[in-house]
């Protein structure tokens, strides 16, 4: 099993990309001193990784970061590396993730009205283009505002960028500057959400025949019509400034959710792409624009159905949701798709009238838990086990597939739910919140980006869930349970006593038989393979190519062909050492067969020669030189350098993928 062997010596250890990079080009620096950098008086930006050291999908964009650094850094602009692991609390403060799609982050001293000791910070997607990211990361190190004196520069300015937006400020009247207005104040925040996506300038004399106060904005050199009014809320401003940056209708990809969500638009996303559905969108957007963004959903992404609580059933569909955050709340259109509908939806959002939408699983059919087994809660059935109306104490583990410990996790509360079988209203319960809402209020203490599944006692009645801290391990967990549960702990003696001494005879009767059942396997094993050898030493030795050898121990059908490249092949094997007979991997004792794709390098080189050989029910030997196999290096522990192997191979079945699917 190539691909198996390749991933294992992967998983030994991730390359740390700064290992050999230094600190003039990119520091490496603890979560205290971040906040200082930032602080030092020449420093005017740092630009900062904050990934997880274990993250994989971070490389490519850390590679990037790294040649950034080596292109821009200076004495003022300053690169630097955090890993969150170490420190958990940038993690949290910078909403760090490990996802498809990286960031860095961008930090100045404060800009806004409060400077002293404040930090502004903004996020980046990383693009895929390296040249993008350079433009992104240079765009942040422009001027905020520009101050635009004379027509040139005004002529210029338009012509700077796609879109830019330009104040103008009337300060004729009152003889006040331009900088003490209320105006510019919320122009100055504006212009620090908006930069590296609208540039803005601004005006406070007569230029350009132009009148203030208001907001121009410029597409390509050219006024766009109508132009807005100059507020002194700076969100608002930032907002609609911001949203004309963006067709009237966007189709979804990172960038566009990136700016969005720095801009602070709310979205409606559109599921669908019949023409009626394409109409209604244009129709909304044109009502909304600046206030709301409206995004088209393509078909790959109709899974965020889910987090409005519906499914790809529902296309065409809408939702609002107030950012793209994973965890931000969502609002489902629950109504027909006409532009009037759709509108009474929005509006309700706008009103604060309209009642969120939560993603959940599918609800369980009745009667699928059984008492001393573990059962699936989803968001649809939480209020059974946190709610006012709840009629046990459950016991609960909030988890993410992806975990670290989750399998031995799983194991240790499946144990408790057995122990826990006779209690009565008792219950053990698990939640997976990636594919369920996940409610800050509820599981307290529980990190976003948390490496460990979390454990809370849920009393009946509602009153808030109490968080388990420490190793989840048994013994830990019966504590935890009888502190916080008066049923666990008044029926300790009675019902999980008696029942914790039948589960470790029962286990013991396991143990005994199993044992046993090894040592007839293993008797049988002896007897096979001694059956094997012997027709393998009657066999003639085959050359198939060079450094790969086969004899044929029991021929298959010679109607049937053998594999063809790009076929799925299903086998049974062994392999072994051919120095001294050593067994080092084998899908009979994992009793399920081994399933790969011909021609593609998924296994050893010997294998796809060797394999391509022989039909369905053959079963022969393959003897592979190592240049065949795992080379001079080898594949250690189990198989040294220059190994010499043996493989005892069985062709249960090949054909096109399209039949072999279930494989």
């Amino acid at each position: 099993d190539w691909g198996r062997w390749k991933e294992e010596e992967e998983e030994e250890e991730l390359p740390d990309p700064y290992a050999s990079v230094g600190d003039d080009v990119v520091r490496q620096i603890s979560a205290g001193e971040l906040e200082e950098l930032v602080f030092e008086k020449q420093t005017k930006t740092v630009i900062g990784d904050f990934s997880y050291s274990w993250c994989f999908s971070a490389t490519r964009a850390q590679s990037m970061f790294i040649n950034a650094a080596r292109q821009l850094s200076s004495q003022s602009v300053v690169f630097v590396r955090v890993d969150s692991k170490e420190y958990p609390a940038v993690a949290r403060h910078y909403d760090v993730s490990c996802g498809l799609q990286s960031h860095v982050y961008v930090l100045r001293k404060g800009e806004g009205l409060n400077k002293e000791r404040k930090v502004d910070s903004e996020e980046i997607v990383v693009p895929a283009q390296e040249s993008e990211f350079m433009s992104a990361l240079r765009s942040r190190f422009e001027a905020k505002l520009v101050h635009i004196t004379t027509e040139d520069e005004l002529n210029d300015f338009k012509k700077s960028h796609n879109i830019v937006a330009i104040a103008i400020f009337d300060t004729s009247k009152g003889g006040n500057s331009a900088e003490s207005l209320p105006e510019f104040q919320a122009l100055t925040k504006a212009a620090t959400v908006t930069r590296g996506l609208v540039p803005i300038g601004y005006i406070d004399r007569q230029l350009g025949g132009y009148v203030g106060p208001s907001v121009k904005v410029f597409k390509h050199g050219k006024e766009m019509d109508g132009g807005m009014k100059l507020v002194i809320d700076g969100g608002v401003l930032a907002r609609m400034i911001g949203a004309e940056a963006f067709p009237l209708v966007s189709m979804y990809e990172y960038g566009v959710r990136e700016s969005f969500d720095r801009i602070g638009i709310p979205i409606i996303q559109v599921f669908g792409h019949d023409k009626d559905t394409i109409n209604l969108a244009q129709e909304v957007a044109k009502e909304y624009r600046g206030r709301l963004g409206l995004v088209r959903m393509s078909p790959q992404h109709y899974y965020m159905l889910e987090d409005h609580g519906m499914d790809e059933k529902s296309v065409p569909g809408v939702g609002i949701t107030d950012s793209f955050h994973w965890n931000s709340m969502k609002y489902a259109h629950d109504g027909e798709m006409t532009v009037e509908s759709v509108r009474a939806t929005v509006d309700k959002y706008l009103a604060g009238t309209l009642p969120p939408s939560f993603k959940s699983e599918k609800t369980p059919p009745p009667g699928h838990h059984d008492k001393g087994t573990v059962k699936k809660v989803v968001k649809n059935t939480l209020s059974e086990v946190v709610g006012e109306d709840s009629q046990q104490d459950t016991l609960i583990m909030v988890y993410r597939p992806w975990m670290h410990t989750l399998k031995k996790a799983r194991q240790t509360l499946a144990k408790v739910a057995e122990a826990f079988k006779e209690l009565d209203r008792v219950t053990v319960a698990s939640l997976d919140v990636s594919g369920n809402f996940f409610d800050r209020d509820i599981w307290r203490g529980m990190r976003e980006m948390e490496e460990d599944p979390c454990i809370y006692m849920c009393p009946r009645g509602g009153g808030g869930c109490k968080k388990f801290y420490g190793q989840i391990a048994q013994k830990e967990i019966f504590q935890f349970a009888a502190k916080n549960s008066q049923t666990v702990k008044q029926q300790w003696d009675d019902k999980v006593k008696p029942q914790l001494k039948a589960m470790k005879k029962a286990e013991s009767e396991a143990k005994e038989a199993a044992k046993k059942d090894s040592a007839r396997r293993a008797l049988e094993y002896e007897e096979e393979v001694k059956g094997f050898n012997d027709k393998v030493e009657k066999a003639d030795e085959l050359e198939i190519a060079a450094g790969v050898w086969k004899r044929v121990a029991v021929h298959g059908d010679s109607k049937l062909s053998p594999p063809r490249p790009h076929d799925q092949v299903k086998v049974h094997y062994t392999g072994t050492l051919a120095s001294n007979g050593q067994k080092f991997d084998s899908s009979r004792d994992r009793g399920k067969p081994f399933t790969f794709t011909m021609g593609i390098q998924q296994v050893i080189p010997c294998w796809e020669k060797g394999v391509s050989s022989m039909v369905p029910g053959e079963r022969a030997q393959l003897i592979c030189d190592h240049k065949q196999a795992y080379g001079d290096r080898g594949a250690p522990p189990k198989i040294p350098e220059k190994a010499k192997l043996l493989f005892d191979v069985e062709l249960l079945s090949t054909g096109p993928p399209s039949v072999h699917d279930e494989m």
